[in-house]
């Protein structure tokens, strides 16, 4: 077999092996096999084509790589595995939007923890029950709380200060 067909099946090797990575879990081995593809390519360069070919070949590898790292990440998700692993981010409907309107009538006011806030537990302001989270560190049951505002669509709460 010619040095040039040798050298195209290991880059075209290396491209396959790395493009599979993306798509099957192998903790890197194929990534490392096709990169190993790669740099005998880089090295049957050096040896057929001489300095000059090789150092094209080594620029070539350098933009593709990264190119490839970055495509492989974007499109990842989209993958049957990276759905898995990485699902979409939910959507915001209607109801969940009343309800956030619903928890800002609250911000600013008083209430009294019901259960322990370590740091989530539940809090009553003006007579209902609401899923609280502790601005820092716990609240113990029974003790008087702020409502500071809305994250992550939980109210946050601190300790009243007696």
């Amino acid at each position: 077999m010619p040095e040039l067909a040798i050298i195209v099946l290991l880059f075209l090797a290396g491209t396959l092996v790395l493009t599979l990575e993306i798509f099957i879990p192998s903790y890197g081995v194929l990534s490392v096999v096709g990169v190993g593809f790669l740099i005998a390519a880089i090295v049957k360069t050096f040896a057929y084509g001489g300095d000059t070919a090789g150092v094209v070949s080594i620029i070539a590898c350098c933009i593709f790589l990264p190119t490839f790292a970055y495509i492989s990440v974007k499109y990842w998700r989209l993958t049957p595995i990276g759905r898995r692993i990485v699902p979409a981010n939910p959507v915001l409907t209607e109801a969940d939007m009343a309800s956030l309107t619903k928890l800002n009538a609250f911000v600013g006011k008083t209430g009294t923890t019901v259960s322990p806030l370590r740091p989530v537990g539940i809090c009553t302001f003006q007579g209902q029950r609401i899923s609280c989270v502790a601005e820092v560190g716990t609240v113990e049951a029974g003790v008087g709380v702020v409502a500071l505002g809305i994250k992550n669509g939980n109210l946050t709460v601190r300790q009243r200060e007696t």
